[in-house]
């Protein structure tokens, strides 16, 4: 009997592999042109993924030790894991297709970053009108009240001079300002779902992250049993009842003000305004489309301005020659204006910009990304990835590149001089993305960033008990974080000025 069990078994491994083998014949063709591990059945190559989200980093770095190119088994999905600029960049001009496989579907629905090539060209042609430069500097009053929000909220720890974790303060505040920004209300007006929305943002990379990597929850059935088992279904339920309601308030309002009629739609700022126009003409947009699409703004206005504003800060405050150079240049330009213009946000602040794009370089926010080719595509050294490939660009690993960047993992503005520009490859700087599916809020999110810096430090001085920020203080889900926190001193600049002046 016991010997009958164990060639049954034997038999169903086999029937697997075999099943397996001819079902993904062209990706075993693929593993003999690309470097690969040995994978195991249902698991793939995820073993090597195992353990906490802190090691998730240096997992993935050790996974590409093997070679730039890397193919590589998500449990029962094939992947290509690519890690230089040249290929991610050919990928990325060569096919739009982005494809998340239906991971984070539960949490965020389909909207312009996840969305298939078809429905990605709709999203953003509803999307293009709110981010024109004329739409973006109707929200500049928006980010320079956040920005005296944040100013406002340190005050007490100026006083004390404790240091304090800037992180729940910036994303409280970067969620009042895109919600504004979004809705053209402020944040108070729609209750109780704004906050849980904010308390319930931070399950969701987590969560979704813990999907990818594990196998045995990468199928949609065990993955939705998985989240009741844990109450998470209710935190998604919570993180969906904000752009749930606007969009319900708001298409009410179109509904009694327009009569149906776009043309009698009023003119608004509101980012909403403008993808509820846009989608009104697509026939595919529907309410829960328009409602992932909200989601989506919210989760990458928030998260990466908020990420890129926090580790700023921590490394002004460690580099204080940086901080100074900073200063100097935002006084340049308040100095004949009470508050900047929106040109001196749009195109000043040089110095600032460059250590803007410093921060998304050393502390990528979205560390892969995906695509899947639609046809054929050609790399620059004449390997051919076939049609119907699922594709990994190690976005973080590519902005860490020593033949790129030099002493890629110091973090240093001078990385995007004009003379440093000049010299690496074109498109080298892979953080908001590149090609068609590029980020279409890249602007959007240097002028907040920008802003809230500029009254920051005109107002404080920062100061940290953190030395340097490495590899090992990182944590990574989808987005890069910091193990120590985000610790800032804050010192009132003319408390300063007057010490300074007194021991003079």
């Amino acid at each position: 009997m016991i010997l009958m069990l164990i060639a049954s078994l034997i038999f169903i491994v086999m029937l697997i592999k075999i099943v397996d083998r001819l079902k993904n014949e062209q990706y075993y063709k693929l593993m003999e042109q690309f470097p690969s591990y040995p994978a195991y059945p249902l698991i793939g190559n995820l073993n090597m993924l195992f353990g906490s989200l802190k090691d998730l980093l240096k997992n993935l770095e050790k996974i590409m030790s093997l070679d730039d190119r890397v193919f590589f088994w998500l449990g029962p999905i094939p992947v290509l894991f690519l890690k230089k600029h040249d290929d991610i960049v050919a990928v990325s001009n060569l096919t739009q297709y982005r494809d998340w496989m239906g991971f984070g579907d539960q949490w965020f629905g389909t909207g312009i970053l996840t969305a298939k090539y078809e429905s990605w060209k709709v999203s953003r042609r509803a999307f293009a009108p709110a981010f024109t430069t004329e739409m973006m500097s109707k929200y500049v009053d928006t980010f320079k009240k956040g920005s005296l929000a944040l100013v406002e909220t340190f005050k007490p720890a100026a006083l004390s001079g404790e240091i304090i974790d800037v992180w729940e303060d910036v994303i409280r505040i970067n969620i009042d300002t895109i919600v504004e920004n979004t809705i053209g209300i402020a944040l108070e007006g729609v209750g109780q779902e704004g906050k849980d929305f904010s308390n319930s943002l931070h399950e969701a990379m987590p969560s979704v992250t813990k999907q990818v990597i594990t196998p045995w929850l990468q199928p949609r059935l065990i993955y939705n049993a998985y989240l009741k088992l844990t109450g998470r279904s209710k935190i998604i339920d919570q993180f969906r009842a904000l752009p749930t309601k606007i969009l319900k308030d708001k298409l009410n309002d179109y509904k009694i003000a327009q009569n149906s009629s776009l043309e009698h739609v009023p003119s608004s700022k509101a980012i909403i305004d403008q993808l509820i126009k846009g989608g009104l003409l697509e026939s595919s947009f529907t309410e829960i489309r328009m409602r992932d699409e909200l989601i989506h703004v919210f989760i990458t206005a928030i998260e990466s301005t908020g990420l890129n504003l926090c580790f700023l800060m921590l490394m002004l405050a460690i580099h204080q020659d940086v901080q100074q150079k900073v200063y100097e240049e935002i006084e340049e330009i308040f100095k004949d204006n009470d508050t900047p213009t929106t040109d001196h946000l749009f195109n000043g602040l040089k110095y600032t910009e460059q250590c803007i794009k410093e921060t998304s370089r050393r502390f990528t926010h979205a560390i892969i990304t995906t695509r899947r080719t639609h046809k054929e595509c050609i790399l620059k050294d004449g390997v051919i990835i076939p049609p119907n490939t699922f594709i990994m660009p190690l976005i973080h690993v590519a902005n860490q590149d020593p033949d790129v960047y030099e002493n890629p993992q110091k973090w240093d503005p001078e990385h995007f001089s004009e003379q440093a520009i000049k010299n690496r490859p074109k498109n080298s700087f892979m953080s908001f993305g590149h090609g068609p599916r590029s980020c279409i809020g890249i602007r959007y999110a240097m002028v907040t960033v920008k802003t809230s810096i500029a009254y920051l430090l005109r107002d404080y001085h920062l100061t940290t008990n953190i030395k340097e920020v490495t590899d090992e203080d990182l944590i990574s889900d989808l987005s890069i974080r910091s193990k120590l926190g985000y610790p800032i001193k804050f010192s009132r600049r003319e408390q300063i000025e007057n010490n300074n002046t007194i021991r003079n």
